[in-house]
């Protein structure tokens, strides 16, 4: 019995233990290999990752050299000098990411990337340099002829085949980790009934590779949930750009009208009331629609002339009623020696002025507070003077425990219950950073008991050659329509009080208005009728939209050279991007008469005459003229009406400079006697003659193209 038992215990023994040790040797292999697979992975992982980030930046670099020559804006320059800086680093470390791989990327491709890198990136320095030097338009064509291209599209592609094989790679080794996974289940429930720890180090890998699975799948949808959050919020603010804007059109645009036709002063003091108020109110509109772009330093700013007088008068009138209620004087000093016109954002530094004036009379039971306006050009400083706000009150005052917080958003400056029921605590915080994101810095004093003063320091305003809008009497009421030539107008908007606003505008003018209700409606007439000589279309609408009606009419061969402006109330600066490389021109709701005016000056010519010199002469024009037309022309679109409305004497004198160097390479004499005369209304600081000057520009260039027989486009 013990003879039979021994050696069958033995064998079941040595089976059991054999069993044991091959669950022991298919565990350590499976783990090996599979160790070895996940090692492979995590490095192919990384490789892809530092390629997507050189990837990532090189298009930093390429958006923000386009958006610099494009703009001139040296804000674009951050994106570029960031990548620029970053790029050799992050190249190295790909660099050695590939060679940890076993079959890492060719050193030979790996030294043409960093090749073909180094020489994008010199050359776009240089593309930058001539900007700086020659000016966008040619620093542009040297951008697209020149050899950045072929480097950036070349290294692009190597970029984007490598990024390619490892993403392949990636999915390769995801499939070897499953079937790996799947073999080694199969083994290790087969040895499992006799084998602990073979089943123990199956368990391991699978609860490892099953928490690796939860957690892609929780990435996976917090993704989905972002990309849908950020849809959803583009869409809400798309939408509320429209249906507040849109009404906005009509009180301001009314408003204009009121104040045009107003037969005495009380009246126009009213229109003006309108007016300012609806300005006041759009722009707070703005800042709640456009918050995001506070929050990301990407608010835009539009320099204007402007007297910060009017401002101080405006703020006055605009507290006065409030400041009578409470029993709270309200003072206002301007220094004399602030030059009467400055370049700057009007209405951001007057949303700033709001902001500290209407905080601090809420905060002020009695007392005064005062706004003062210091500034004053140094001598050898240049056409720059520094502006100093100051708000002073006889407030609470703010605890100095809190002085650094007050800026913060949702943010109060004192907690108790009454104060907290006042505001939400954003107006600090967008004045801070509007402040900053104009060059300037801002700061507090504050006593308990004896009040605060806020002081907001602008050191570099320009000084600007125009004179600022008088109260009263703004560009927008000087506008009139009869200045164009007759023109029929095709006015496409499903609101009936903007299209009521339109016929208010050309009321009384020689120019004739059609009117349709939607793209289909649009699209009717321009097949029964005569063709208009421009269109104004709204892009929302019904039963057809702007952009399908755009599209609808360019498929007619008469009608692709005709001019279409896009009118839209969205706030949304990749929508406002959109539409202006789709459409010919671009006007935002609510517009003004004076904006309405320039959009349709860019295609209708002026009806005045005897302005400009005959160019007229019967000779025939030099074949060079051609080229030279098409290029005043481009700059008619795309220079002129940013110098004209700017009227900065810099601008002005390198505008002149650009074209009388045109002239003198074209041999072109009336261009160059127009150039001149322009720079001596520069050189001699003649407002009217640059005005004058200025104006004169499209005629000529129209001049030109009949002399010379060059197609409009």
């Amino acid at each position: 019995m013990l003879r039979t038992t021994s050696p069958s215990r033995a064998a079941l023994l040595l089976l059991s233990a054999g069993l044991v040790v091959t669950s022991c040797l298919v565990g350590g292999w499976l783990w090996v290999n599979l160790g070895q697979t996940i090692e492979r992975r995590t490095a192919t992982r990384i490789a892809l990752l530092r390629w997507q980030h050189v990837f990532s930046h090189l298009k930093d670099a390429e958006s923000g050299a386009r958006g610099y020559l494009i703009t001139n804006d040296p804000r674009y320059m951050a994106p570029f000098e960031q990548a620029r800086d970053l790029l050799p680093r992050l190249l190295m470390e790909a660099t050695a990411a590939e060679r940890a791989l076993e079959d890492g990327m060719p050193t030979a491709a790996i030294e043409e990337i960093q090749r073909r890198l180094h020489a994008c990136l010199g050359s776009t320095e240089r593309t930058i340099t001539v900007t700086q030097r020659e000016g966008s338009a040619r620093a542009t064509l040297l951008f697209k002829d020149g050899e950045t291209n072929g480097h950036m599209e070349r290294l692009q592609a190597l970029l984007d085949q490598r990024l390619s094989e490892l993403d392949l790679r990636l999915h390769t080794l995801d499939s070897q980790m499953q079937n790996a996974l799947a073999t080694g289940g199969r083994g290790l429930l087969a040895l499992a009934t006799a084998s602990l720890m073979a089943t123990g180090a199956a368990g391991v890998m699978f609860r490892q590779a099953l928490a690796q699975a939860r957690r892609n799948e929780r990435l996976a949808l917090d993704k989905q949930n972002a990309d849908r959050a950020n849809r959803e919020k583009s869409v809400f603010l798309a939408t509320m750009s429209h249906e507040i804007r849109t009404p906005m059109n009509a009180i301001l645009g009314f408003g204009e009208l009121i104040l045009a036709d107003a037969r005495d002063d009380r009246q126009k003091r009213y229109a003006t009331s309108i007016v300012r108020g609806g300005q006041a109110l759009l722009q707070l509109i703005n800042d709640i629609l456009d918050f995001s772009k506070i929050e990301a330093g990407m608010i835009d700013f539009a320099p204007e002339p402007m007297d910060v007088r009017e401002l101080a008068d405006f703020t006055r009138q605009l507290f006065a009623h409030q400041c009578g209620e409470k029993g709270v004087a309200l003072r206002i000093e301007v220094e004399e020696g602030i030059p009467g016109s400055l370049l700057v954002d009007g209405a951001r530094l007057r949303q700033i002025v709001i902001n500290l004036v209407g905080n601090a009379i809420k905060f002020t039971s009695s007392g005064t507070v005062w706004l003062r306006f210091r500034g004053r050009c140094e001598v050898g400083a240049g056409p720059v003077c520094p502006l100093t706000i100051e708000v002073s009150d006889t407030g609470p005052g703010i605890p100095a425990d809190r002085l650094e917080q007050i800026f913060d958003p949702f943010v109060q400056a004192t907690v108790s219950r009454e104060a907290a029921l006042k505001g939400t605590g954003l107006g600090l915080a967008i004045v801070k950073r509007l402040t900053s994101l104009m060059g300037g810095t801002i700061s507090v004093r504050s006593e308990v008991g004896r009040g605060s003063t806020f002081t907001v320091e602008l050191p570099n305003v320009e000084v600007s050659a125009r004179l600022a809008p008088q109260p009263g009497s703004t560009r927008q009421v000087a506008v009139d329509f009869n200045d164009l030539r007759p023109s029929a107008l095709l006015v496409v908007d499903d609101n009936p009080e903007n299209l009521s606003l339109v016929f208010g505008y050309f009321e009384a003018t020689h120019h004739t208005i059609a009117t349709a209700a939607n793209g289909q409606a649009a699209l009717e007439y321009l097949s029964r009728s005569e063709r208009p000589d421009i269109v104004l279309m709204d892009i929302r609408m019904p039963v057809m939209d702007g952009r399908t009606a755009l599209v609808e009419i360019r498929k007619r061969k008469e009608l692709k050279l005709l001019p279409i402006i896009a009118v839209t109330a969205s706030s949304l600066a990749h929508e406002e991007r959109e539409l202006r490389k789709s459409f010919d021109g671009f006007v935002r709701k609510p517009f003004s008469r004076a904006q309405l005016f320039a959009a349709l000056a860019q295609f209708i010519p002026r009806h005045v005459q005897g302005t400009a010199p005959a160019v007229e002469e019967r000779a025939p024009a030099p074949a060079a003229w051609g080229p030279l037309v098409r290029q005043l022309r481009d700059l008619q679109h795309s220079t002129w009406p940013a110098v004209q409305d700017g009227m900065v004497m810099s601008e002005v004198r390198q505008f002149a400079a650009d074209l009388r160097r045109l002239a003198l390479d074209a041999d072109c004499p009336p261009l160059e006697k127009w150039a001149a005369r322009l720079l001596d209304g520069v050189e001699s600081f003649s407002l009217e003659a640059m005005e004058t000057g200025l104006a004169e520009f499209p005629g000529l260039v129209a001049r030109l193209e009949k002399r010379t027989g060059t197609p409009q486009p």
